[in-house]
């Protein structure tokens, strides 16, 4: 995966997901945080539409990496301004600021993809595909994957085997790369 080289500046990744509960993506999470540290690029996760505090947030702040839990769509909460605020925030800044700010949005999960496809605009979005199809069928919409800048990223080549299948029914115009979780795969 490219990230583009900033001037002078550390890099930055914002990784979207629904939840830090102890799961394979919330895994998945923690790794790309961890190996993102270790390269010297700023992760900070994004938690949408869920405020409460689960499994890896402490482990996340103990590693000082930033966990921000907002509400992209559906603003309504009048009860709660400073989240109302937070969340306005974080939507105008991911609509028209994110290029400049991060250098790749990293949304885990397919099934996340309506939470950051038209909210979070940027050039090197990627979605991260960590299921299979045993665990439900692909019955996404064809925009989801309209957008040839977008990418594709497998964890494992059953993925990317399944998804062809997918594909022969619905056009994706966005790239695929294969990213071997595991080694032995």
């Amino acid at each position: 995966m490219r990230l583009k080289p900033s001037k002078g500046f550390m890099r930055k990744i914002l990784i979207v997901n629904g939840l830090l509960v102890m799961g394979g993506a919330e895994k998945l999470i923690y790794e790309l945080a961890a190996f993102a540290q270790k390269n010297n690029i700023k992760p900070t996760v994004l938690i949408l539409e869920n405020y409460q505090k689960e499994y890896y947030d402490d482990i996340f702040k103990q590693k000082r990496i930033k966990v921000v839990r907002t509400r992209l769509t559906a603003i309504k909460n009048f009860r709660s301004p400073i989240r109302m605020c937070r969340s306005l925030y974080w939507l105008f800044k991911l609509k028209f600021l994110a290029n400049s700010i991060y250098d790749s949005v990293h949304v885990i999960g397919l099934y996340n993809i309506y939470r950051a496809k038209d909210t979070i605009i940027h050039k090197h979005r990627f979605f991260w595909h960590i299921t299979n199809t045993i665990q439900g069928t692909y019955n996404f919409p064809e925009s989801y994957f309209d957008n040839p800048e977008d990418t594709i990223v497998y964890i494992n080549p059953y993925q990317e085997a399944e998804f062809s299948d997918y594909e022969k029914s619905t056009p994706i115009k966005c790239k695929k790369v294969l990213f071997k979780l595991f080694l032995n795969d």
